[in-house]
């Protein structure tokens, strides 16, 4: 099989490119001290550790929340003062976890079983009135889960509990929406365990992670699967003036805000081959991690194309190929993998929808 040192990769992402201007992306990581009656909180101690730690063009700010209502408003303040951040991750302690936990959700509720460091202790009712009952947090949750894919360490809650946690959580969110800021500022809780149940290297090393890979930026991409009638499929090379020259993939390109899979590919066979077609029906997906962004991409059938119809604009060269000749093209990253399923088990039928 054929082996792909990645280099580089080329930088279509507006968000990457704002990244790349302003010194790359901002993250706030926020924790608590001590409540109740525990000796310290876990949390605390993650962020210290995680303000000493090398990041390189990611920029850390860390905030140690107070336990009570003051601390629950910070961070909502800041943003409504006009700071804004790519990234918030509130980080807390539940002794009742056994690993960390992301919080999915924030409810509008109070419901302390024990008074907070100032020693208010609401039992019912909303957190802020009048608002929605939840938030769901505006995280990708794709790259979490590829990110930590078999991971026995981190799971996904949707029980983030009643008290101060909840309430930042809450806040944080429902600020960014009443800003209109929520396509700008994820933000996501994670509870962590007991240091003694969990040590503090193994935790900073998730959290480290959760950072670097909530700060990467993310990409759906879609690529058209065209046959002709030798039922050959249609490989594309990228022309010189192009990063990744001369590497071979499927035509199409990146899906647009408000975009359908079915609607960016059409859209893209007609500006690269200068083709009206509606895809039928995506044949395979694949998730890649390059160095700079993360890539879904999407292959679609398009079903069979008469060559003559096909004009290139933007490629500098085609090429049929049957199964057996697929390794024939040097193709990208992240078109390969599909490839190399194919090229053992059988390329798809054009009459596949």
């Amino acid at each position: 099989m054929m082996k792909i040192a990645i280099t580089c990769m080329e930088n279509t992402n507006y968000l990457l490119l704002m990244q790349i201007t302003m010194g790359g992306p901002s993250v706030l990581i926020t924790g608590y001290p001590k409540f109740s009656n525990f000796d310290y909180n876990v949390s605390e101690k993650i962020l210290s550790i995680i303000k000493e730690i090398d990041f390189s063009n990611i920029k850390i700010s860390t905030e140690l929340l107070s336990v009570d209502e003051d601390g629950s408003d910070l961070v909502a303040k800041r943003i409504n003062l006009g700071e804004t951040f790519d990234t918030i991750i509130h980080l807390g302690f539940s002794s009742k976890s056994k690993i960390i936990s992301l919080e999915k959700y924030a409810y509008n509720e109070y419901r302390m079983s024990q008074p907070d460091n100032s020693g208010r202790c609401i039992s019912n009712g909303e957190i802020i009135q009048g608002k929605l009952e939840r938030y769901h947090t505006n995280v990708n949750e794709i790259v979490i889960n590829e990110e930590f894919k078999g991971e026995s360490r981190v799971e996904w809650s949707v029980n983030p509990g009643r008290f101060v946690c909840n309430e930042t959580y809450f806040k944080t969110l429902n600020m960014i929406d009443d800003n209109q800021v929520n396509d700008k500022i994820k933000v996501i809780f994670v509870h962590l365990p007991s240091d003694a149940i969990m040590n503090l290297s193994e935790q900073t090393e998730i959290i480290e992670r959760l950072i670097r890979c909530i700060s990467k930026p993310y990409l759906e991409v879609v690529g058209g699967l065209i046959f002709d009638e030798n039922h050959r499929i249609l490989s594309c090379r990228r022309p010189k003036e192009k990063s990744w020259s001369s590497w071979w993939e499927f035509p199409g390109g990146k899906v647009e805000l408000g975009e359908t899979p079915y609607h960016a590919l059409s859209r893209e066979l007609k500006e690269e081959l200068s083709l009206n077609i509606l895809p039928s029906q995506i044949i395979a997906e694949q998730f890649f991690d390059y160095e700079d962004k993360y890539v879904k991409l999407m292959v679609l059938n398009c079903g069979i194309i008469e060559e003559d119809k096909i004009e290139l604009l933007e490629h500098d060269q085609i090429k049929w190929l049957h199964k057996h000749e697929l390794f024939e093209v040097n193709w990208l990253p992240a078109d390969l993998p599909i490839i190399e399923k194919w090229y053992v088990e059988g390329i798809p039928s054009p009459h596949q929808y």
